[in-house]
């Protein structure tokens, strides 16, 4: 009896063996198919994502490096049977584009470093000082960043067209007659100035990053500083900086882009156009100028403006290629101290 027993426990335990090894190649099965299904989704997300990223720089290669009659042919969706680089060249010249590019860039360097050299002081001062009506200015601060600036462009029109030095030009006024005024209209000033005050291209966002990156750090740098003899400046100059740099390069790579795509206030201050997106605007009836027909062959305004488009954009792509790994950088850290 007693081995019966023993022979009917050996039976069901390699029964029950048997469905413990069952479950577990299922929970393998089932943890290994979970895996696949993730990497699956995740890699359609990204080439969803990516394809939305990259489709207009594609589309705009690919109608840039066509013939014009290459449009009519419905069987050509994105390699063309014509190549030409004649769009380009044609270009060069009437959009003088060499011109207009140094131009944008010097436009852009200049107005990126005032921008963030007034901005980094701005923040640092939201962040580490306490004075009155600090909450209000920083309110104020917002409220650059909310209202458009569409709607205090006649202000800064008429001011720049009659620039009096701040007030100055006016108590002169009182003494020679009139008052004392300049117009900046088509000079790079109207630009310069709006950036060295901290009211430059979305400044408001820079003082933003800045504010929230100082209050990040330590206060025993500061106080390091101030015992080894330090003043305000040379411990922002020597100690807040350097240590900013996370900081220092996403406003710098923000700002720049804006003040190279920026279109409004150019075509607001210059009479002519004085960079690359001004001229992009005007592209249409500058090719007409110049003898372009665009009623017997419409699609060479297209060709001509995703040409424009590329060679306008080209060289901040080139940037951000070698720049690549400092802007990652700079995002990560910037978010993760602010």
């Amino acid at each position: 009896m007693a081995e019966l027993i023993n022979r009917v426990n050996a039976y069901f335990r390699k029964i029950y063996g048997k469905i413990n090894n069952r479950n577990d190649m299922e929970r393998k099965l089932f943890s290994k198919g979970s895996k696949l299904s993730i990497r699956i989704f995740r890699f359609i997300l990204l080439s969803c994502m990516c394809f939305v990223v990259l489709y207009p720089i594609v589309y705009m290669v690919s109608i840039s490096v066509r013939d014009p009659r290459d449009l009519y042919d419905p069987t050509i969706i994105w390699v063309p049977k014509h190549w030409t680089l004649s769009n380009f060249s044609t270009l060069l010249g009437t959009l003088n584009y060499f011109k207009l590019l140094v131009n944008t860039v010097i436009i852009a360097s200049i107005g990126t470093v005032l921008n963030v050299i007034s901005c980094s002081l701005a923040g640092y001062g939201f962040a580490k000082f306490k004075f009155k009506l600090r909450n209000l200015a920083f309110a104020m601060v917002l409220f650059t960043i909310i209202i458009p600036p569409q709607n205090v462009s006649i202000p800064l029109y008429m001011q720049y067209r009659q620039f009096d030095y701040f007030g100055i030009g006016q108590f002169f006024g009182l003494f020679i007659g009139q008052p004392l005024t300049t117009n900046l209209l088509n000079t790079p000033f109207t630009l310069y100035i709006p950036a060295a005050l901290g009211m430059g291209i979305r400044s408001g966002l820079f003082i933003y990053i800045f504010r929230q990156f100082f209050r990040g750090m330590p206060k025993e740098l500061e106080d390091a500083a101030y015992i080894d003899g330090c003043g305000i400046m040379k411990t922002f100059v020597k100690i807040i900086l350097p240590n900013a740099v996370p900081a220092i390069v996403s406003c710098v790579l923000f700002s720049f882009v804006w003040y190279w795509n920026d279109f409004f206030l150019t075509s607001m201050y210059f009479n002519e156009p004085q960079t690359l997106s001004t001229a992009l605007a005007t592209l249409q009836d500058t090719l007409r100028s110049m003898g372009f027909d665009f009623y017997s062959n419409p699609f060479i305004i297209v060709t001509q403006m995703q040409a424009a488009c590329i060679m306008t954009i080209a060289p901040l792509l080139i940037i951000y290629i070698f720049l690549q790994r400092f802007f990652t950088e700079s995002i990560e850290r910037t978010g993760i101290v602010g």
